[in-house]
């Protein structure tokens, strides 16, 4: 992190315009990252004002979409119906220019369809249908609960439990979480999760409201950061880990399994949890 110091009050997208001797459209997007911190604290307000003192933190730049850029590589499974990438964080899962869908129809030359999706920041397995009718067959999988799902999360506080099963209703709908502590420091843990259902950020709201906000997480985790080696940390530390399943045209239980990225492994290295 670029450590930034305000000598005269000013908005927080003109500060970072002037001292990083970028536009001010980019001043924006950078601060609607929500990685820009005040005093240690996450502020995504551009207008926000500055005063005289305050310290300002920045993550130094580089693309993320080149640092994790979508290749080849990333195909971890393929056969005559499915394929499934090891999602690098910050692309879209589906439906948008540039997202995975996206990238893979233009490879491909089919109208390739995500089966499930993952959020933005999420690294991990996703899975796609090369038509809609084996798209169909497979959604049928998710709708009947016969997929196995398995997360890893780096989380904020030590767990005091070996197994938690959280049953925590999201927009009124049953949803379903079981967590395994697999390591512990005295500030944070390394989960494995299981979700028998498959709600909108279900495991980043669960984790939350159970006292272990995921280290990243800019809507349901901690907005003041002071540990140093959280104040680089762009992105929720979420990674959908393998999927398990029947393989409904080739009848064989399938398990694919998505290595961690460079930036996980990095940041469980530092916090003693790898």
């Amino acid at each position: 992190m670029k450590k930034l110091f305000v000598d005269k009050q000013k908005n927080l997208k003109d500060f970072l315009s002037e001292k990083l001797d970028i536009s001010k459209s980019k001043a924006k997007q950078l601060i609607d990252t929500k990685n820009v911190l005040v005093n240690s604290k996450r502020i995504w307000i551009a207008n926000h004002l500055l005063n005289v003192g305050d310290v300002v933190e920045v993550p130094y730049f580089e693309d993320e979409n080149n640092f994790f850029k979508f290749s080849d590589k990333n195909i971890i499974y393929e056969d005559d119906y499915i394929l499934a990438v090891n999602k690098p964080p910050f692309y879209i899962s589906e439906n948008k220019k540039g997202s995975i869908e996206d990238l893979l129809r233009k490879k491909f030359g089919k109208p390739i369809k995500a089966i499930h999706r993952i959020d933005l920041e999420t690294s991990g397995v996703l899975l796609f249908a090369k038509n809609y009718k084996i798209f169909e067959k497979f959604k049928k999988l998710w709708e009947d609960k016969k997929v196995k799902k398995l997360y890893i999360a780096i989380s904020h506080n030590k767990a005091n439990f070996k197994k938690k099963v959280i049953s925590i209703n999201i927009e009124n709908k049953p949803a379903k979480s079981t967590v395994y502590t697999l390591k512990t420091t005295q500030n944070y843990s390394l989960f494995e999760i299981d979700i028998k259902t498959g709600r909108k950020h279900q495991i980043r709201i669960h984790l939350s409201k159970t006292g272990h906000p995921i280290v990243g997480d800019k809507t349901y985790g901690y907005k003041t950061i002071k540990d140093p080696l959280l104040k680089s940390v762009k992105r929720q530390m979420l990674h959908a880990k393998s999927l398990q399943f029947i393989h409904p045209f080739l009848q064989k239980k399938v398990k694919i399994e998505a290595p961690l990225f460079e930036d996980f492994k990095i940041l469980a290295k530092k916090l003693n949890l790898s």
